[in-house]
């Protein structure tokens, strides 16, 4: 009997082990990052893969699509791009975002060219991120939330790749940037 619960038991146990910190999978219920990932409602929702070992083994660093428990309900997990590092001023115009009076360069073609009316000023305290949307003019982001900055220990990990829709199955840019 042991004989074969033995190896179900480990392999159960390196699956967890694997999932909690590793790799896991997270919904992405809303098209505040389309086309990047290629959600568009709950409804028509993308499955993405959390890579936890990216943000532990490496400083998070600007452009980078992170998983992280949103600062105005830690319940809900939120999908965002990293744009403003601790002590950044970050300033969000109707074209253009600046970090520290310099404007970013954004040519990746996934990332919209108009940020919405969600404008303004603000300066990223030390150990947190300032987070936007790719599609800026519906992303509910940094601009909006009450708690305007995500605290490094809310992130969970790097969204690598988009596993659901089928059709749309590939890696996520973690650049602001082509190429």
């Amino acid at each position: 009997m042991t004989d074969f619960l033995i190896p179900i038991v480990v392999g159960v146990a390196l699956a967890l082990a694997l999932r909690q910190w590793v790799v896991s999978p997270a919904q992405v219920p809303s098209a505040s990052m389309y086309p990047t990932i290629p959600a568009t409602s709950s409804r028509d929702f993308a499955y993405v893969v959390v890579n936890k070992l990216a943000t532990e083994l490496r400083p998070i660093h600007r452009g980078e699509v992170v998983v992280f428990r949103w600062p105005d309900d830690p319940s809900q997990l939120f999908v965002k791009r990293v744009i403003g590092l601790p002590g950044d001023t970050v300033t969000v115009t109707e074209n253009a975002v600046y970090i520290n009076g310099k404007k970013l360069n954004e040519s990746n073609p996934n990332i919209a060219k108009d940020n919405g009316t969600a404008l303004g000023t603000w300066k990223v305290p030390a150990g947190h991120y300032f987070m936007l949307g790719d599609n800026r003019p519906i992303s509910d982001d940094s601009r909006l939330w009450k708690h305007k900055f995500v605290s490094r220990s809310a992130i969970l990990g790097e969204a690598d790749v988009v596993l659901y829709p089928f059709s749309h199955i590939g890696g996520i840019s973690q650049s602001l940037t082509k190429g």
